[in-house]
C-alpha cells in the first residue's frame, strides 16, 4: 500500500495532495482547493508572486483598446527585468542555479518568478527579506516553492500551445 501511495503522490491520481501545487508551486483554486497544498519548510526554490508585468498584457489606452508593443520592446523589457532580478538575487542572497519568469495569463501564474538557489539557506534568507520589500510600487510576496525541476513545471495550457 505504501508503495502505491508513493507512486501516485503529486500526480492527478492523488486525491489528497494537489498535483498542480506540487508541479508548479501554484494552484488556480488557491485556498479554495479541495486538495492539500503541502508548503515546504525548506527548499532551494522560491516563488515571487505576480512580480513581472508583461507590457503587452498591461498596455491599454483610455478606451480599453490595446496599445501596440513591438516584439523588440517586449524583449528589451523582459531582458531588463530578468537581469535586474537575477543580479539582485545573486548579489544579496547567494548563487542562483536557475530562474524562470512566467508569462502565463492564468491569475495564479501571471508574472510569477521562480528562483532556484544553490543552497536552501539562501532561499530562506531571500524569502524573509523579500517579504519586507516593494517592487514597482507593489509589495513583494515570496514563499518557498516545492518546484525542483522546471521541466515538469509546465501547465497544460502551455503544453497545448
Amino acid at each position: 500500500m505504501a508503495e502505491y501511495l508513493a507512486s501516485i503522490f503529486g500526480t492527478e491520481k492523488d486525491k489528497v495532495n494537489c498535483s498542480f501545487y506540487f508541479k508548479i508551486g501554484a494552484c488556480r483554486h488557491g485556498d479554495r482547493c479541495s486538495r492539500l497544498h503541502n508548503k515546504p519548510t525548506f527548499s532551494q526554490t522560491i516563488l515571487i508572486q505576480n512580480i513581472y508585468r508583461n507590457p503587452q498584457n498591461s498596455a491599454q489606452t483610455a478606451d480599453a483598446s490595446r496599445c501596440a508593443v513591438s516584439d523588440v520592446e517586449m524583449q528589451e523589457h523582459y531582458d531588463e527585468f530578468f537581469e535586474e532580478v537575477f543580479t539582485e538575487m545573486e548579489e544579496k542572497y547567494g548563487e542562483v542555479e536557475e530562474m524562470n519568469v512566467c508569462d502565463n495569463l492564468g491569475d495564479h501564474l501571471v508574472g510569477n518568478v521562480y528562483v532556484k538557489f544553490r543552497r536552501e539557506e539562501d532561499a530562506e534568507k531571500a524569502v524573509m527579506d523579500l517579504n519586507n520589500r516593494w517592487f514597482n510600487a507593489q509589495p513583494i510576496h515570496a514563499e518557498l516553492s516545492p518546484v525542483t525541476d522546471f521541466r515538469e513545471a509546465c501547465c497544460r495550457q502551455y503544453e497545448m500551445g
